[in-house]
């Protein structure tokens, strides 16, 4: 009876998580079925303060939680909040940026946000998740539970973004979320662990969500600083990279046997 409860256990806390190769860089990749788990988005508990995975975790535990998994969401200003739209818990914080960027000189670099076409993940309240361009976010309806808009939109209807090339040395560790065929989502992110086997370019990034993780549709969050907590999976929580918005599941803590 002990072994069967044990079992029950171990398949109850299944961790849906794997790591992954593609062109020489590895990556961590949960498979989240919204059916089974609920993904959160949080901002930091001041406004305009940096949001880091222990805090996160310190903040939770106070509700009786714990991060079962944790990643960051969009890119962000200097001012620690999401750079385009971010929807926590049905509640707009930053609203949708539409915005082109304006070069104030010849040369000179775009920030990845607005590599048109950028785009918006977003979970509805019925747990179904999607990936839009954000012009057609803008103009499909949606009402979202949880939303984060980054840029570029790495793969759109199955065609990788038009910007982005194979031959690019611009490799860097980095993150995203893309929406499978048949709606698992699908999450992310270099392993930070070594930077020689963690760093890719954005063209390879995009060709393993297409190609490798069955998504028609996948938005990059960011890069450089991209980080990633999956319990049984990675080392645990420790100090962060800082960041704006935190994706995550969490479950309650066990009370210790008495």
């Amino acid at each position: 009876m002990k072994c069967f409860l044990a079992l029950l256990f171990l398949l109850a806390s299944t961790v849906y998580a794997d790591t992954i190769t593609h062109q020489g860089a590895d990556f961590f990749v949960y498979r989240l079925d919204p059916k089974k788990e609920k993904l959160e988005l949080y901002l930091g508990e001041k406004k305009g303060k940096p949001n880091t995975f222990p805090q996160l975790q310190e903040r939770l535990t106070k509700q009786g939680k714990k991060l079962k998994f944790a990643m960051n969401s969009g890119i962000f200003e200097g001012t620690f909040l999401p750079t385009g739209l971010h929807i926590a818990e049905g509640k707009t914080v930053t609203k949708l940026n539409l915005d082109d960027f304006k070069k104030e000189r010849e040369g000179q670099f775009t920030p990845n946000f607005f590599l048109k076409p950028n785009g918006v993940f977003f979970l509805r309240k019925d747990g179904t998740a999607g990936v839009l361009e954000s012009g057609k976010y803008a103009t499909s309806g949606e009402k979202p539970v949880l939303a984060t808009q980054s840029g570029p939109l790495l793969v759109e209807n199955g065609t990788i973004h038009p910007v982005l090339e194979a031959s690019s040395t611009s490799r860097r560790t980095r993150n995203g979320v893309g929406v499978a065929s048949d709606g698992t989502i699908i999450l992310v992110c270099s392993d930070w662990s070594g930077r020689d086997t963690g760093e890719s370019n954005l063209y390879h990034f995009a060709e393993l969500f297409r190609d490798k993780l069955d998504c028609k549709n996948a938005l990059y969050l960011d890069g450089d600083i991209s980080y990633v907590y999956i319990e049984g999976e990675t080392p645990p929580i420790r100090e962060s990279n800082w960041f704006a918005g935190i994706l995550a599941i969490t479950e309650p803590v066990e009370e210790p046997a008495p």
